[in-house]
């Protein structure tokens, strides 16, 4: 799966119940997934071994994640399209996930899209 595909699919099955209770509510549907939204990305391309470095910074006052492509000299930001202004991404430091496997809500995004080949997520 291309990595345009797998963003896709991501956004498509996002949804409040991924949300921590504090995003909840936003206008924006991205808001507020970005954590979930990158650790599901990660572990869905291939991790470490596929060169993916989970990155985070504070942007207009929120912490903010997203996936940074080493071989391919690529940042992979699934939500930017929640901020007013860009991103600077050269401000973002590496770090790792709270869990080494998907954690709870990223196991939920996973399975929502694999079942989104059946139905709608």
């Amino acid at each position: 799966m291309s990595y345009r595909t797998l963003i896709q699919a991501i956004q498509k099955c996002l949804n409040s119940e991924l949300l921590s209770p504090k995003y909840r509510g936003q206008s924006n549907p991205l808001a507020g997934h970005c954590y979930v939204a990158s650790e599901t990305f990660f572990h869905l391309a291939g991790g470490k071994q596929a060169g993916l470095k989970p990155m985070q910074l504070l942007h207009e006052g929120k912490s903010h994640w997203f996936v940074y492509d080493e071989k391919n000299s690529q940042v992979i930001d699934i939500t930017a399209g929640q901020f007013r202004k860009p991103v600077p991404y050269t401000q973002a430091k590496g770090r790792g996930f709270l869990t080494k496997n998907p954690s709870k809500r990223a196991q939920k995004l996973i399975d929502a899209m694999r079942k989104d080949s059946l139905e709608k997520c």
